[in-house]
């Protein structure tokens, strides 16, 4: 495998809770000892609950935030030592598409304006020919004649024709990786299958490393080589064939509670809300495996240690779980 373009080593993200009391402040770990590699043509799917760290997790990839501890690596380079021309370049080969494309473009610019901005600040094409460059990766995303949009303001365009923007927008810049925060989140169903197959073209056409953050665990399984399954700030699960054989308890708690659409492969289907503890004491910075007050297979261990992350065979996945290392 080719040698990463982003690393994270042991990448954590503290934030003070603003609900506690003000004289006994408590740190919310959002990110807790993260190890992750974005490599090119490979796409990476990075799936859980709403709080479990994604988002955050996808801010820390696109240098939005710095980590609390840890390290994150561009090209082999420390951020910390990543200068004014290494920064430049890393936002230029590192792209973000989000999830609200309409929020994203610039409600008093046509989409022409909004892309030239773009071409010019990272010198893409020559004046006389920015129109030209434009018009082909919009046509290259499926917005052709390319001459009707670009005089069009976003709002003028359906959600899934600012997505194609969106999308045609960081592929301007020829990069390395793109990073998509819930990309598929806020448009039709019926147009979540084309976005979904676009990305997967663009990745295919240029050689990209594609990062994809969901909660739509189907769309993943169709598009992602490699998946990390996160849990209240760390990576449970990670590897190629987690949808085919999830290991994590957790893990399997996220897939039984996908509906089937085929009769034949339903299985019971247990509800995320049923298994969660509202109650639970686990907070963050607790002893033990966070998700022990929901876990089926909870042992004393569980509540005295937190697990480290272990890999089941050779090239099998990472698991961090007490009871699955026991059976290994």
């Amino acid at each position: 495998m080719s040698e990463p373009i982003i690393r994270l080593r042991g990448a954590t993200q503290h934030f003070k809770d603003p609900t506690a009391f003000v004289f006994r402040p408590r740190l919310v770990r959002a990110l807790d000892g993260v190890d992750l590699e974005v490599h090119p043509n490979r796409t990476l799917a990075i799936v859980g609950e709403s709080g479990s760290g994604k988002s955050t997790l996808a801010k820390l990839l696109l240098m939005l935030r710095r980590p609390t501890g840890g390290e994150i690596s561009y090209r082999g380079v420390d951020h910390r030592k990543l200068g004014r021309a290494d920064m430049k370049r890393f936002r230029r080969e590192v792209q973000a598409v989000f999830q609200d494309p309409a929020s994203s473009l610039n409600p008093r610019m046509t989409i022409e304006e909004s892309l030239s901005h773009v071409t010019r600040f990272h010198r893409l094409a020559l004046a006389s020919e920015t129109q030209a460059f434009i018009s082909r990766h919009l046509e290259s995303v499926g917005l052709s004649p390319a001459a009707e949009y670009l005089t069009r303001f976003p709002h003028q365009l359906s959600g899934g024709q600012q997505q194609r923007v969106a999308i045609a927008r960081a592929v301007l810049t020829s990069p390395a990786v793109i990073v998509a925060d819930e990309p598929l989140s806020s448009l039709d169903v019926s147009i979540q299958s084309q976005i979904l197959e676009l990305l997967q073209e663009v990745r295919t056409r240029t050689g990209i490393g594609l990062v994809i953050v969901s909660h739509d665990l189907g769309a993943m399984k169709l598009i992602a080589d490699q998946v990390a399954v996160m849990y209240r700030g760390k990576v449970v699960e990670f590897g190629d064939h987690v949808f085919d054989a999830p290991q994590h308890p957790y893990t399997r708690l996220l897939l039984d509670s996908q509906l089937s659409m085929d009769p034949r492969n339903r299985r019971p289907i247990r509800s995320i809300e049923e298994s969660r503890d509202r109650s639970d004491p686990a907070a963050n910075g607790a002893d033990g495996c966070a998700f022990r007050h929901r876990c089926e297979f909870a042992m004393d261990i569980c509540a005295r240690t937190a697990p480290e992350p272990a890999q089941i065979g050779s090239d099998g996945p990472i698991i961090r779980c007490h009871a699955v290392a026991d059976r290994m």
